[in-house]
């Protein structure tokens, strides 16, 4: 692992750490175990309606070398959403449930597209995982 990866995540838990501190001394500890566990729940019902097959659908579509629909998308993004839900941690939870909130999801949508449009000028066919 290079050096650059594993200082970003040892800054990411060190600022969840922080964040579930925070939140913690604020609402008690109990609270916050409550809230993280139904964030998780949250997160899994996500990802049962948004799971394996947008994201194969999203594959395809750039091994066509067109850019995903509005639907392929959506459930990318929900999809992004539900695992940021499921990963316990305050900043995590706070990303997650913005991309779920309908009036910032649009903007979420907007940089996927544009990633995977400089995916497909770059000739790059896969944006996920390669088969």
């Amino acid at each position: 692992m290079s050096l650059p990866v594993a200082a970003f995540f040892a800054l990411g838990t060190g600022i969840e750490l922080y964040g579930l501190k925070y939140v913690s001394d604020s609402i008690s500890i109990l609270n916050t175990v409550s809230l993280i566990m139904f964030t998780f729940l949250v997160g899994i019902v996500v990802s049962r309606s948004y799971g394996k097959e947008v994201f194969e659908k999203m594959q395809r579509q750039l091994k066509s070398r067109e850019a995903p629909g509005d639907e392929a998308l959506n459930g990318a993004v929900m999809g992004v959403a539900s695992m940021l839900l499921i990963t316990p941690g305050v900043v995590t939870d706070m990303i997650g449930l913005l991309i779920m909130t309908p009036l910032t999801r649009g903007m979420f949508k907007k940089i996927a597209l544009n990633l995977t449009k400089n995916r497909i000028q770059s000739g790059q066919p896969y944006f996920f995982f390669k088969d």
